[in-house]
């Protein structure tokens, strides 16, 4: 359950936040630990559930809020892994290695949630079905990992593995968004200069021209018209793009919406090379992870499959899971629902052959990872002069708009 709570903090200040918990005394319990004097509590859980499932103003606010607090959060779970990997190779009980950790965490809401654990873990449960209660954070591989590394008295070096991973996945995610990042602040200047010249300059040159009864050429009354409507109806604009956008993420999460769009970002240019080696990534070396922590190869194919974030592949996937049930090898199995390239199933093969499958998937998911890096760079030396060029084009279409009929004048003159 969800409870709502107003505390004072060591330092004499009001904070206030959600935490999640069993009960009002459990709730109680894990707010003292965090060394916080309650002043008030309240169970949010089924308003806020109710809230959050209406499209509300509201509902909408809570989502949002929740989705950033998670992804601050996922940030936190590869150094998570590290330093409990570390403490137990030390020799470090878990809980007390727990401890340790919960009292270095700064995120609120992350050090909640390592706190609900530890004390799932007080009350009987396993690390693996503590941190199953926060699926939404740890995903399915991460769990069924530690649950065999439970197995296998090896917890230590199986969330080392982790740790490495965790690591690498967002090493590789921050790389992409760096090489997004100028392209983007280009697109976002273009659009706002665009805007105030739409907007703010334009009007006032309008005012000039009017005084005028010289007929004005089609590109200046072509831009004027543009700025005019702008003006008079910004809002209705507004509105229209802000109920296009919410039907977009509707329609996006409906079966036949995630499949258009899914089959969309695999053709579309430009994005295309970077998703599809993505998806490539995605599958080898999570693969190629769970086989070499002896995980089910059935059991890790179905965990990559809800890894690859792809309705059409997770669907070729599942076709290949019913090839291997029948007694299929995988490089067949992955030849007959063909989403990888020939060479990277040839690969597999000879993995097949050598029986080093998982070391084979890990290379290749490797060579992957380097080659997402190397597109996403080339992807940005691509798309900055494109930007620039149609950046000039459209803002120097509107200076020579406006510039027409003064020449005109001074030729008059």
């Amino acid at each position: 359950m969800l409870f709502y709570y107003k505390a004072i903090n060591n330092n004499g200040n009001e904070v206030s936040d959600y935490i999640d918990a069993t009960s009002e005394i459990a709730a109680k319990q894990k707010i003292k630990k965090l060394g916080l004097y309650l002043t008030f509590i309240k169970n949010e859980d089924v308003k806020k559930t109710i809230d959050d499932k209406k499209f509300t103003i509201k509902g909408m606010i809570n989502r949002a809020l929740q989705n950033i607090r998670e992804n601050l959060a996922k940030k936190q779970v590869a150094l998570f892994s590290r330093q409990l990997s570390t403490l137990l190779k030390a020799g470090m009980p878990l809980m007390a290695a727990l401890n340790a950790i919960i009292e270095q965490i700064d995120d609120l809401f992350f050090r909640n949630i390592i706190l609900d654990v530890k004390i799932k873990i007080e009350e009987g449960l396993s690390l693996s079905n503590a941190l199953e209660q926060h699926s939404g954070l740890f995903s399915e591989m991460y769990i069924n990992m530690i649950k065999v590394g439970e197995s296998l008295g090896s917890l230590d070096d199986i969330i080392s593995r982790l740790a490495e991973m965790e690591e690498k996945k967002l090493l590789l995610k921050n790389k992409i968004k760096s090489a997004l990042v100028y392209p983007t602040v280009l697109i976002t200047l273009t659009i706002a200069i665009m805007i105030f010249l739409m907007v703010i300059i334009i009007p006032k040159i309008t005012e000039v021209f009017s005084t005028g009864n010289k007929e004005l050429p089609i590109p200046t009354k072509i831009v004027i018209g543009i700025s005019n409507f702008l003006v008079d109806y910004w809002i209705f604009l507004l509105l229209i793009l802000i109920i296009l956008y919410f039907l977009y993420k509707k329609y996006s999460v409906t079966p036949e919406g995630r499949r258009k769009l899914d089959g969309m970002a695999m053709k579309l240019p430009l994005i295309k090379n970077i998703y599809n080696k993505n998806i490539v990534y995605r599958f080898t070396y999570n693969l190629g992870i769970l086989l070499s922590n002896r995980v089910d190869l059935l059991k890790s194919m179905e965990i990559v499959k809800k890894i690859v974030d792809n309705v059409i592949v997770e669907e070729k996937i599942e076709g290949a899971i019913q090839i291997i049930q029948e007694g299929g090898s995988i490089s067949q199995a992955l030849k007959k629902h063909d989403f990888l390239p020939k060479l990277v199933i040839g690969m597999i093969s000879a993995g097949e052959v050598s029986d080093k499958v998982d070391e084979m998937l890990i290379n290749i998911g490797n060579v992957y990872e380097n080659e997402l890096d190397m597109v996403a760079t080339s992807l940005t030396s691509i798309l900055e002069p494109i930007i620039i060029i149609v950046m000039g084009l459209v803002i120097g279409t509107i200076v020579i708009s406006v510039m027409l009929p003064i020449m005109e004048m001074n030729q008059m003159v």
